[in-house]
């Protein structure tokens, strides 16, 4: 059997600050033995969340810059302390961005402890947010091999959508990946996928039911499952 995963998982296993990250890994670890079949769709959007969420982070952080320069003979201690402040507020407001400000803070602390000035972060982070965007994949080799990566099978797509016409996904990057699961589930059946978005999975579930229906697949060739058993922690 293959697996694949959503954009919440790749992102849990590249961002070890992520609230996903250690149950990312415990799937990665279960299906060892399994195939890891990719969306093109799901690494792209995974890739460009990274680079947009660290650059909104640098965008961000340049407004309490002056600070810094304003007091040149703040030391390396100083610096750190006045770091955490400004972390700390940013999480208090925009909470949405709490696991990518935590890995953010880790690498900025590690940058200064080098020896780079201030005036150097917001280079730093407009390179981490290309680094990390292009860890993607070589993190998720590393946790588990890569056996496939699937984009739109264009004979079949017709069918999809006709079948799912009445189904409205959230945003453009579910309905592609959506799509391209089922317009190759012929060659890659059976097939689970994991996510914990669970709007997502429940118009994924209708839209297989109908598929079902209308292209004779078997209801176990596909399933949508979420990330709840690999979660250890109490």
């Amino acid at each position: 059997m293959g697996f694949s995963i959503d954009t919440n998982v790749i992102i849990g296993v590249v961002n070890n600050k992520d609230r996903l990250h250690d149950i990312s890994l415990n799937l990665m670890r279960d299906k060892q033995n399994e195939k890891l079949i990719i969306c093109k769709t799901a690494l792209k959007e995974a890739q460009t969340v990274f680079k947009h969420k660290i650059n909104e982070i640098m965008v961000e952080i340049i407004q309490f810059l002056p600070k810094f320069f304003q007091n040149k003979k703040m030391n390396l201690l100083e610096s750190q302390i006045y770091l955490i402040e400004v972390f700390k507020a940013l999480r208090d407001q925009k909470p949405g961005l709490t696991n990518f400000l935590n890995l953010v803070y880790h690498d900025v602390s590690t940058f200064l402890q080098e020896g780079h000035g201030i005036e150097e972060i917001p280079l730093f982070l407009s390179q981490l947010a290309l680094q990390y965007s292009n860890l993607a994949i070589p993190k998720l080799e590393s946790a588990h091999p890569i056996e496939a990566s699937i984009s739109l099978n264009l004979k079949t797509l017709s069918g999809v959508k006709s079948s799912t016409k009445d189904i409205y996904f959230k945003d453009t990057y579910d309905e592609r990946i959506f799509q391209e699961l089922m317009t190759n589930l012929a060659e890659i059946m059976p097939i689970e996928f994991f996510s914990d978005d669970m709007e997502f999975k429940e118009k994924s579930e209708i839209g297989y039911a109908k598929i079902t229906n209308d292209l004779g697949f078997d209801k176990q060739a596909f399933s949508f499952n979420s990330l709840e058993r690999y979660n250890t922690k109490p």
